[in-house]
């Protein structure tokens, strides 16, 4: 009784198993790399969006800061008071988050905060998280931060870059008796900011869910890596039917020739199909096949 074998003994079958399972394996590890490159690529593209949204909403800034606020001004100061303040006109949060807010129109999933300590705007009061990075830039002296936060129960990744309030930010952002008037109307301010220049004291942040980046990487990485693993698959399956067509069956061919050799059936001439390894093998059978059959010839 013949022990039992784990792999068969059929060097047809060895062949065939050896070239699936590195093709398969090949596959998979070329499709799991370009899974993970899709999600890391996804990554870099949504930070790309943000550095983009963040000049933007640095160019916004320092176009009220440079341009627009002395231009205003210079205009106030010919024939108004120092009280009179144009809120859209003069005020770079008011003006950066108005624009970012028409941005949204067309880029839904942007989040932009502008937060600091102590704000003008009550609605610009940081939360938990926010308090953390504003606190991580102050003692870091950093201008930026990115990573991945919690933010209203959902991965985001944030990216933010710190305010710095300068000398002319202390207008708005000091003692409410030194504020201009239209800025105490609106906000009603009960205490003085301390806002302190050169100090970082808030931070604008862009938020993007981090959910649907992942989620829209793992379709595309999913679709990639399963494309190349079918193309994998594929190129073995071609392989396999090239080794049976071409190897395979004709040695399984011969081998039944031999099979009848052995048992006297010597009169079926065994055909040359190729000039290869099994074309000269096959040469060889039909040698020795004439020649069992002219001893056999002999001693009838």
């Amino acid at each position: 009784m013949k022990g039992f074998r784990l792999f068969p003994v059929s060097v047809k079958w060895r062949i065939s198993l050896l070239i699936l399972l590195i093709g398969t394996l090949t596959g998979l590890s070329v499709g799991v790399y370009t899974y993970m490159d899709s999600i890391e690529r996804a990554k870099k593209t949504a930070k790309t969006e943000i550095d983009v949204t963040m000049a933007f909403v640095k160019a916004s800034r320092e176009y009220v800061r440079r341009t627009l606020r002395p231009k205003i001004n210079e205009l106030l100061s010919a024939g108004c008071t120092n009280d009179d303040f144009i809120l859209e006109a003069q005020s770079s949060s008011f003006f950066t988050a108005s624009i970012f807010n028409m941005v949204t129109e067309e880029m839904p999933d942007m989040i932009l905060r502008q937060v600091a300590f102590n704000p003008l705007n009550p609605k610009n009061e940081p939360n938990e998280v926010e308090k953390k990075i504003i606190a991580y830039l102050r003692s870091t002296n950093k201008e930026e931060f990115e990573g991945i936060v919690n933010h209203k129960g959902e991965r985001h990744f944030v990216k933010a870059f710190a305010i710095i309030p300068t000398e002319k930010c202390l207008r708005c952002h000091s003692d409410p008796n030194l504020m201009p008037k239209k800025v105490r109307e609106i906000y009603k301010p009960t205490k003085n900011m301390k806002w302190e220049p050169g100090k970082v004291q808030g931070a604008v942040m862009v938020y993007i869910p981090f959910e649907a980046i992942i989620l829209r990487a793992q379709m595309e990485g999913l679709i990639k890596g399963a494309a190349v693993f079918g193309i994998f698959l594929f190129l073995v399956i071609v392989v396999l039917i090239m080794l049976t067509t071409m190897v395979f069956k004709p040695i399984e061919k011969l081998r039944e020739h031999a099979e009848r050799i052995s048992r006297g059936e010597v009169d079926d001439k065994i055909e040359i199909t190729s000039e290869n390894e099994i074309g000269k093998l096959a040469e060889a059978f039909e040698r020795m096949r004439i020649s069992v059959k002219k001893v056999m010839d002999l001693l009838k």
